[in-house]
């Protein structure tokens, strides 16, 4: 049996014991079974807030999952994917059977993005670790050899350890703080790219903040011969504090290979923002973004939301990138069909939200994206890669005119 404490770090910077989760061991199919009940305390607290409206609303009741990893998707939400998991099991060194959901979340104590937590009376979290800019070369050349599967000395591994092993994605990255103070997730290129992804998804990001986006402050940075992308995080209040942040696959209690439509982004949100006047015109304009650049990653740990003040808001526009790998095909289909919509699909999508002026928003992001090429030369993308994407993204640009 374990058992996690759960701690919620407020956007102040102050912290509440928040809950308890309790899972038994695997059985033999690696099946875990697990509960999470809110401290009294908790709820008495004025500033408490349901860590998940949907599964987990703000009363005084023991939870059970029915989740074979025993512990409910919120806090899974906390978790990185491959690369960052990849370090987290070396770091805590865990065996086979030890690799699961809960064991992963003690290891990762208050090292995860968002505000939560999680802490064993045998083991609590380690304070948040970030490097230093002057890392930024070690923890490239670190990263690039982990990912290669090469030798990491241990100096550098207890490096990545400190700052690689909690970012989500699936791509290399780690955790900085500017002299600043201010945090940062620094993106590195991958040993497999096929192409040069750091200037690409840097303007791509450009791409949607000039198509109306709200994207978090990002920048790229050479270190010797290479690039990196580095995003501020929206995480992260200006007290230092933390915002909970709450994945839209979560609310949407959505698992493996799901078949959702962007219709059911619109109604989730809707039920559970405090803005939704702002939040839904801001995720329509992401799905025609998506639709014109090409962003076929469109899955739903690619849209969250976070908890301010009020309530539950939209974050920022994170993780955008054209279909670099040619998959055509999107994550979330658009009216039922998986493939690049044109004009006709997103006019009716907007109707069907009670979008105002559907068509100028369409009209807006299309022309910003009609210029991608020029954008992506000012980022550094090489001619040969321009040439790999236009055929893709000019494609998709037709198909969005009007008729």
């Amino acid at each position: 049996m374990i058992k996690l404490n759960v701690i919620v770090t407020l956007p102040n910077n102050k912290t509440l014991p928040c809950g308890e989760i309790v899972t038994t061991a695997p059985d033999p199919r690696g099946i875990i079974r697990g509960a999470f009940r809110y401290a009294a305390e908790y709820l008495e607290n004025p500033l408490a807030f349901p860590l998940d409206p949907v599964s987990l609303p703000l009363i005084s009741k023991e939870f059970a999952t029915s989740r074979t990893t025993g512990v409910h998707a919120v806090f899974e939400d906390a978790l990185p994917d491959d690369w960052g998991r990849k370090l987290l099991i070396q770091k805590a060194k865990l065996g086979r059977r030890e690799q699961t959901v809960p064991k992963l979340l003690e290891a990762l104590g208050s090292n995860g993005l968002g505000a939560l937590s999680f802490a064993s009376k045998q083991n609590m979290p380690d304070e948040n670790s970030s490097a230093d800019m002057v890392d930024l070369e070690a923890l490239l050349n670190a990263a690039f050899q982990f990912d290669s599967g090469l030798q990491v000395t241990k100096e550098d591994l207890q490096l990545l350890f400190r700052t690689g092993s909690s970012p989500g994605g699936a791509r290399p990255k780690a955790l900085v703080r500017k002299k600043t103070g201010s945090f940062w997730i620094v993106k590195f290129p991958a040993s497999n790219d096929k192409l040069d992804v750091v200037p690409i998804e840097g303007a791509t990001l450009e791409l949607a903040r000039l198509s109306g986006l709200t994207v978090p402050e990002f920048e790229i940075r050479n270190i010797s011969s290479q690039k990196v992308l580095m995003v501020k995080r929206f995480d992260i209040s200006g007290h230092g504090g933390r915002y909970h942040m709450i994945s839209l696959q979560t609310l949407l209690q959505a698992e493996g290979y799901y078949f959702l439509d962007y219709n059911d982004l619109f109604n989730i949100v809707r039920s559970h923002s405090f803005q939704p006047s702002t939040d839904i015109p801001a995720l329509f304009r992401q799905m025609v973004f998506n639709a014109a650049i090409g962003n076929t990653d469109d899955h739903l740990q690619n849209f969250c939301m976070l908890h301010k003040d009020p309530g539950f808001c939209l974050s920022p526009v994170y993780d955008v990138l054209p279909d670099i790998y040619e998959k055509r095909e999107h994550a979330l289909s658009f009216n039922l069909s998986y493939l690049p919509p044109d004009r006709n699909i997103l006019q009716n999508i907007g109707k069907q939200q009670n979008i105002k002026k559907p068509d100028l928003i369409i009209d807006e992001v299309s022309q910003v994206v009609s210029g991608w090429r020029c954008v992506f030369q000012r980022y550094g993308v090489p001619e040969p890669d321009l040439k790999k994407l236009e055929w893709s993204i000019n494609r998709r640009e037709e198909r969005l005119k009007k008729i």
